[in-house]
């Protein structure tokens, strides 16, 4: 059966959710606005949902290469992918390297500062409030997961961590941050949103700094962590 795009499911600060054919699936469509700053401050380049894509759909098999079940199934078009339909779970799970975004402010940590650890963080996915911080007992409180659900999604991304900052390692860029969502597919917890620099940073192991140019020409980092990712990578 030819997958066929249906309704607008959702539409997020990154791309738009259709509805198919298929009722188990789903197709995720990248927007050509750059996200930047925790989504205050956007950006346009044209082909930016294009190398948006491009850049998950490797990451994406990356990680089911490392036996980490995601809900992507396979590239639609330039811009999109096909995905398995999940019931999000409203947690964003961040996973921290080092001392950047919003962490030195809060914790008085030195910008840049490599952390002695992974640290794990986790926000209220809701705009209305901006997204904040909360724990696992928050999200117990509230009912946003299980607990099982939680020890799973600190596993994943954990071991998430570990594939990205070995993989980008061989391209001399380090993995500051990201943040991964998950959803619900039969019961089963899977990574069910993108990973990209929409919601990582990734920077340049000589200057710890992003590929953008300070910020002026996010179309670089795109374009060069691509090019990256396919020198280093089967896909």
């Amino acid at each position: 059966m030819k997958l066929e795009k249906r309704a607008l499911i959702s539409e997020g600060k990154t791309k738009r959710m259709w509805a198919t054919n298929d009722p188990k699936l789903a197709i995720a469509e990248f927007y050509d606005d750059a996200m930047m700053y925790h989504g205050k401050r956007k950006l346009y380049f044209d082909g930016k949902g294009a190398l948006t894509n491009d850049i998950n759909v490797i990451l994406m098999q990356v990680l089911e290469e490392n036996n980490i079940p995601t809900a992507f199934v396979s590239k639609y078009s330039d811009n999109s992918m096909v995905v398995k339909l999940a019931e999000m779970l409203p947690i964003e799970v961040v996973v921290r390297n080092y001392a950047a975004g919003t962490m030195p402010d809060r914790l008085g940590l030195e910008y840049h500062k490599k952390l002695k650890s992974p640290v794990l963080e986790f926000c209220y996915k809701n705009d209305d409030l901006g997204d904040p911080v909360i724990n696992e007992y928050h999200a117990y409180a509230m009912e946003l997961c299980t607990q099982e659900e939680m020890s799973s999604m600190c596993y994943n991304a954990m071991r998430i961590n570990k594939v990205l900052t070995d993989l980008m390692k061989e391209a001399n860029v380090i993995v500051a941050d990201f943040k991964v969502e998950f959803g619900r597919v039969n019961n089963r917890l899977l990574v069910a949103d993108e990973i990209s620099p929409n919601v990582a940073r990734f920077w340049d192991k000589n200057t710890l700094r992003r590929m953008d140019n300070e910020g002026k020409n996010p179309e670089m980092e795109y374009q060069r962590l691509l090019t990256l990712l396919r020198q280093i990578t089967a896909f």
